[in-house]
């Protein structure tokens, strides 16, 4: 569920010109996010739409079934793990799933998310069949637009990125511009989140007076636990990249993963 409480719409939009479009969705266990672009720019936005209106549309049958230009679908996973690139192979998809503990009621899926790393992840049956009107082709795991966009633009040796969306932070370190940490805790309190934080830094190996936490998100307690992070690592600012023309009102750092999956749209999930 995301915390964004902004809904917008572009003085221009309409649906008759979907096929100049991309819809992006971010879908997880309890809610979807719906984004229409034109090119780079946010037409509209809606946060915390009902899972139901994916599997079966009712006031949102034309924002979903309009003929856009492209389309991708963003999985928030139950639960994930990486295999190198020079180890992956398609018909091990089932045995690397038993990391995950796959229930009878989740869905694996798997796709290569950078360079050096495939991703195999899972969601719920339920979220699955949701999406599959939209070509499963067309889905991608959450995380990969943040992940790719950082790397390309940002990626320091020194900082520890991290995105917040409801009580779940999703952490990264890199190194040569490579992934050498990424994971996801769940937390209930600003302490639980410093302490999450914490395990990543001590993976790093870097000194705590110059490594740099760099935050973006949704969450609503975003400055709460920005002030708690800055009491053990100094150096904590807000992301600053940028993916989107938005407006004014919106922040560039609240919807990062979001807008991000733009440059996903041609990337396949299995």
């Amino acid at each position: 569920m995301s915390d964004i409480n902004y809904s917008f719409q572009h003085i221009d939009f309409s649906l008759f010109q979907a096929y100049y479009y991309t819809l992006v969705l971010q879908v997880s266990s309890k809610s979807f996010t719906y984004a229409v672009f034109y090119e780079d720019r946010l037409m509209a936005l809606a946060p915390n739409c009902n899972l139901k209106e994916l599997a079966e549309p009712k006031d949102m049958a034309d924002e979903l079934s309009a003929s856009f230009k492209d389309i991708v679908v963003g999985i928030d996973a139950d639960a994930f793990t990486l295999v190198p690139v020079e180890l992956y192979q398609q018909e091990r998809v089932t045995e690397y799933a038993r990391f995950l503990d796959v229930k009878t009621d989740e869905r694996v899926f798997a796709q290569q998310l950078d360079a050096e790393n495939f991703i195999v992840y899972k969601t719920s049956d339920y979220v699955a069949a949701a999406i599959e009107k939209f070509d499963f082709n067309r889905s991608v795991y959450g995380g990969k637009g943040w992940i790719n966009a950082i790397a390309d633009k940002l990626a320091s040796d020194k900082a520890i990125y991290v995105n917040i969306e409801d009580n779940e932070a999703e952490m990264m370190h890199f190194n040569d511009g490579k992934i050498r940490l990424y994971n996801k805790f769940n937390f209930n309190t600003a302490d639980d989140l410093v302490y999450s934080v914490s395990l990543v830094f001590r993976e790093t190996g870097l000194d705590q007076k110059d490594v740099q936490l760099s935050l973006s998100g949704t969450s609503a307690q975003m400055e709460e636990y920005r002030s708690r992070l800055t009491d053990f690592f100094s150096h904590t600012e807000t992301n600053t990249l940028k993916i989107a023309e938005l407006p004014t009102e919106l922040n560039s750092d609240k919807i990062l993963k979001l807008s991000a999956l733009l440059l996903c749209v041609s990337s396949e999930a299995r």
